[in-house]
């Protein structure tokens, strides 16, 4: 599966970074914000290196380490943005490639579960690029490590 050339883990096909640069780049496991026209600022992509449909596919590196980057990148997400929760939303639809969508959630909001992930991330409007920037500045500064290239 390593010539699938989906848009998050190419960077020919992609040809720029996500805004702030990758949170996380390890070999293993990448993140980083999701684009202004993506999703709600806050919104963190993490995805394995390795082309790997699901979670059945993990080889043990990568079942050892998937709890640890993403509870990371939930508790960055959670002090940059002020969330409730960070919803976690995976379907490998596009590309046999796991990307896992870490969206954060507001209790004052109308919508929760799918109706809110719909709303937050097919049906959302562009944001402010100023605001998506600047948060993931945030994500960056609340997650050790974060390798900001």
């Amino acid at each position: 599966m390593d010539d699938v050339r989906c848009w998050f883990c190419h960077d020919d096909v992609r040809g720029d970074l996500p805004p702030g640069g990758w949170l996380i780049d390890d070999g293993v496991w990448r993140a980083g914000h999701a684009p202004a026209s993506y999703a709600v600022p806050g919104t963190v992509i993490l995805e394995s290196r390795r082309h790997v449909l699901d979670q059945s596919g993990f080889d043990a590196g990568e079942r050892a380490t998937v709890a640890n980057a993403t509870g990371r990148l939930i508790t960055a997400i959670r002090a940059a943005t002020a969330c409730d929760r960070v919803y976690q939303w995976a379907t490998m639809d596009g590309f046999p490639h796991f990307h896992t969508w870490l969206v954060p959630w507001w209790a004052g909001g109308d919508l929760r579960g799918p109706r809110y992930l719909t709303a937050a991330v097919v049906d959302v409007e562009a944001a402010d690029p100023d605001l998506v920037l600047a948060t993931a500045h945030r994500l960056a500064a609340a997650l050790p490590g974060a390798t900001g290239q």
